[in-house]
């Protein structure tokens, strides 16, 4: 019994445990992780486990970092190491900042030292080179905004960047430079670091140091500045060349100044009234440069500029990131070519520039768009008065009809070389438009009329495009407009409110060489840090336009240099392309061509700024100073020949005239030559010769699409041979030793490959041997002699209103007429652009009357710019009796001095 009652106690025990084993799992289930502890404990683990990791490889990294940074180097902490720049050679162009006077901190005054630490490190003197609190906020900004987006560097950190490290924004980079921030603050003092920044930084106009910039704005030691002076010179670490107070934009340079004086009342070193004081007082009368001695044979200031800008433009370094640390930059300048075009303008070694006259000019390569060469001016002045005239914009003239009316309608209507435009009567808001020739002649393609640069084609192609589509079409090529600008009209012949640099000319033209590829002219290829790392330009190319437009623009600019062009004496033994542009009385003139290899623009003319009274250039060769200037570059600075252009498969040709692949073929009419008029002979039968004149209509030949023309003379003797007496390019060709008997002589004319209708005329010569026999009846045989005679009375005539029709040759139309006082020339106005364009090198003494008007009212073929009512004023009163002249009668809101001759 006992035993049972124990073996069930037993079994009662080995049922109890079964069953606490079958309910564990049920335990499990409910709040299990497979027996492990519950999931929160699993993921603070996995997370401690993590961060553990991070801490090893993060300490790891900082541990590298630290290793790797360089030594402090007292010699680099107070020496400011100068920008170096090169040219595409290697060849050193300039070194900046080699002037400085280092100043101690003793000298420096308060205000100054305020005035930098409100601005740069309100918490200089209570951090230990971090300041924590800054850094959180740019932590938390570079999280939600990316890396790098906002810096937190304290002055201690910018004295040791500008000493030993690149701008880069790496992780290693911050952790070695807050790092040797710390060893900085241990090893120095405040005071000293203090002096070590403010001798370092770069404040413009080549001044490093705070002593030196004082020198150079106000011409005075710091220990005088005052607060505004102070708040001045703190603000241009920052962007040194955009807030230059001398060559700087002024609102930036006042801008930027505010900012300091808020930031210095802010931390109360000064009060509101000496803020609101500072800030009303004028940028100008604060500014007083010290006397600069310069090199009169130095032509890289123009370099250092732009190479500045593009850092902080393109680069997007800020100027304590590129001043004072040694940085090298690798620019695209052509060295040889640089100097040369800069001493051929200053120097007046291809044209002799009037005094008052200003010339600037940009060489860019057509493949890359890196600039080879720039000229600022001829004397472009020195500190306050110092100008940049090709950074300066200037209106365009006839150079923008290729960006603001034939390639927008070629880009978006794929208009063919070959479509007619007439040129007639044109009203813009009620002005009528005219041409820089008188009258107008009729209608011919679109070719032709950028070849001789006819403005009411121009014109009425843009109406028929529309003014947004042109704008878009233009700023794609580089050619933008600003905000304050509403396109008109007026812009398809250059009549526009502000106009372009030749620099930004030069890049468009490259577009059209680099089959519509469009790149941002630009000077840097590479820079290079003081640690040797390297950052090279981010430029890259963008489409503008298709290559079809490119190329059939580029095969119409051909023609400018050609015979009937605008620039017919260019005579260039390669492959080129280019556009004249004149503005009112010549006060812009430009020339920009290309080839495949390099891009020019060159523009000379006057300023607003009162050059020649507000006139614009006079005497004989103004309007072909810019060609001949481009001629001389394009054809002396370059090594190689230039490739030709390419037709694109796009591209299909029927005659001489383009249309883009997949369109309706253009149909090319042939007009007819015009046939001379007038044929008539003398001839001396005691001296056996004489001459045969003629008559022809050069404006029927212009009107039917034809630029030159030359006349071919046959002979037909009495017995029937016919031969070529001769090619002739004037109205006459000398006969002699004719054969007894009636020879006939024919002439027809030729141009472009076309010819026109004979005319004829007949000479009889007696025959000797038939006067002996007839001694009794001598004037029986008289008659034959009396023939010639009805030729005769005009021998004299044709000399009088022929010759000059021809001789001016049409391949020079405007070096053949130089003197002004002579209306009747092909000189239709004296004071207009038209002395490039066709109308001088097509003869114009047939038509007296239609070339006389021209001389009393200049520049009657520019659109009118902005300038308004004061080009009118300059021009005189040139509305009475002209209906037919481009500016004055351009859209009032767009009278500019810009017209489109060329």
């Amino acid at each position: 019994m006992e035993r049972s009652r124990v073996a069930r106690r037993e079994e009662t025990k080995t049922s109890a445990k079964q069953t606490n084993r079958t309910k564990r799992p049920k335990k499990k289930k409910s709040g299990g992780t497979g027996g492990k502890g519950p999931l929160w404990k699993k993921l603070l683990l996995i997370a401690t486990g993590l961060f553990i990791l991070m801490m090893i490889a993060g300490g790891g990294f900082a541990a590298y970092a630290v290793a790797t940074a360089p030594e402090l180097d007292e010699s680099k902490l107070r020496d400011a190491l100068p920008l170096k720049i090169y040219a595409s050679n290697k060849e050193e162009i300039k070194k900046g900042g080699t002037s400085r006077e280092y100043v101690s901190i003793k000298e420096v005054p308060d205000v100054v030292k305020d005035a930098f630490i409100s601005i740069e490190d309100r918490r200089f003197y209570q951090h230990n080179g971090i300041d924590f609190r800054r850094l959180g906020g740019a932590i938390i900004a570079n999280i939600t905004d990316g890396f790098g987006s906002e810096g937190a560097s304290t002055i201690t950190q910018q004295v040791i960047k500008q000493s030993f490290l690149s701008s880069d924004k790496t992780i290693t980079r911050k952790v070695q430079e807050q790092w040797l921030a710390i060893r900085l603050e241990r090893d120095y003092t405040k005071e000293q670091i203090l002096e070590m920044y403010l001798n370092k930084n770069y404040y413009g106009q080549e001044s490093y140091g705070i002593q030196t910039a004082s020198k150079a704005y106000f011409d005075k030691t710091v220990d005088k500045l005052n607060y505004a002076e102070a708040a001045m010179l703190a603000g241009l670490p920052q962007r040194p060349s955009a807030y230059d107070p001398i060559q700087g934009d002024p609102k930036l340079t006042k801008w930027r100044q505010t900012q300091v004086l808020d930031a210095m009342l802010t931390t109360g070193v000064i009060t509101q009234q000496q803020r609101d004081k500072a800030v009303n007082q004028p940028i100008s009368k604060l500014i007083n440069p010290a006397p600069k001695s310069k090199d009169d044979a130095a032509y890289d200031s123009v370099i250092f500029d732009m190479v500045s800008q593009e850092l902080e433009d393109v680069f997007g370094l800020e100027g304590k990131d590129i001043y004072g640390q040694g940085l090298k930059v690798y620019t695209s300048i052509d060295k040889p070519m640089h100097d040369y075009m800069n001493e051929a303008i200053k120097k007046d070694q291809v044209v002799q520039l009037p005094d008052y006259a200003e010339a600037a000019a940009t060489a860019v390569n057509t493949q890359t768009g890196e600039i080879l060469g720039i000229v600022d001016g001829k004397k472009p002045g020195t500190g306050t008065s110092r100008r940049n005239f090709a950074k300066e914009p200037h209106q365009p003239g006839s150079s923008a009809k290729p960006f603001f009316a034939y390639g927008p309608a070629i880009e978006n209507e794929k208009w063919s070389t070959a479509k007619m435009m007439t040129d007639q009567e044109t009203e813009v808001n009620g002005k009528k438009i005219g041409n820089y020739y008188d009258g107008y002649r009729g209608t011919n393609t679109i070719r032709y009329w950028l070849k001789i640069s006819a403005n009411t084609p121009a014109i009425q192609t843009f109406q028929q495009i529309g003014g947004d589509t042109v704008e878009s079409f233009a700023a794609k090529s580089g050619l933008g407009l600003e905000k304050d600008e509403s396109i008109s009209p007026a812009y398809a012949i250059g009549g526009m409110k502000h106009g372009f640099n030749t620099t930004q000319m030069a890049s468009a033209y490259a577009t059209l060489g680099n089959g519509g590829d469009y790149i941002k002219p630009h000077i840097i290829k590479t820079i290079e840090y003081s640690d040797g790392s390297k950052i090279k330009s981010p430029v890259k190319p963008k489409k503008a336009m298709q290559d079809y437009t490119a190329y059939m623009l580029t095969d119409m600019l051909r023609d400018v240099l050609k015979p009937g062009g605008t620039f017919p004496s260019a005579a260039l033994a390669f492959d080129a392309a280019g556009k004249t542009g004149t503005t009112n009385a010549y006060k812009d003139v430009w020339f920009a061509g290309y080839t495949s290899d390099v891009s020019i623009s060159v523009w000379t003319g006057t300023t607003k700024s009162g050059n020649n009274n507000g006139a614009g250039l006079s005497g004989p060769t103004n309007s072909t100073m810019a060609q001949n200037i481009w001629k001389d570059f394009v054809t002396k600075t370059r090594d190689r020949t230039p490739a030709p252009f390419e037709q694109p498969s796009s591209v299909l040709s029927i005659g001489e005239e383009l249309y883009v692949k997949g369109t309706k073929e253009p149909v090319v009419e042939k007009k007819a030559v015009p046939a001379p008029t007038g044929l008539q002979a003398s001839y001396n039968e005691d001296s056996e010769s004489g001459e045969l004149t003629w008559s022809y209509n050069d404006s029927a030949l212009r009107t039917n699409g034809y630029d030159s023309v030359s006349f071919e003379v046959t002979m037909t003797d009495p017995d029937g041979k016919q031969s070529v007496l001769g090619t002739s390019s004037t109205n006459r060709m000398g006969i002699n030793r004719l054969d007894p008997g009636r020879t006939t002589f024919t002439v027809v004319a030729k141009a472009s490959g076309e010819q026109s209708g004979p005319v004829s005329t007949t000479v009889t010569v007696a025959d000797v041997e038939t006067e002996e026999p007839t001694t009794d009846e001598p004037t029986t045989d008289e008659p034959t002699t009396d023939e010639p005679t009805t030729d005769e009375p005009t021998t004299d005539e044709p000399t009088t209103d022929e010759p000059a029709t021809d001789e001016p040759t049409t391949d020079e139309p405007t070096t053949d007429e130089p003197t002004t006082n002579e209306p009747a020339t092909d000189e239709p106005a004296t004071d207009e652009p038209a002395t490039d364009e066709p109308a001088t090198d097509e003869p114009a003494t047939d038509e007296p009357a239609t070339d006389e008007p021209a001389t009393d009212q200049p520049a009657t073929d520019e659109p009118a710019s902005s300038d308004g009512a004061s080009t009118q004023s300059d021009r005189g009163n040139s509305s009475n009796g002209n209906q037919g002249r481009g500016q004055d009668n351009a859209p009032a809101e767009q009278q500019s001095e810009s017209e489109n001759q060329q």
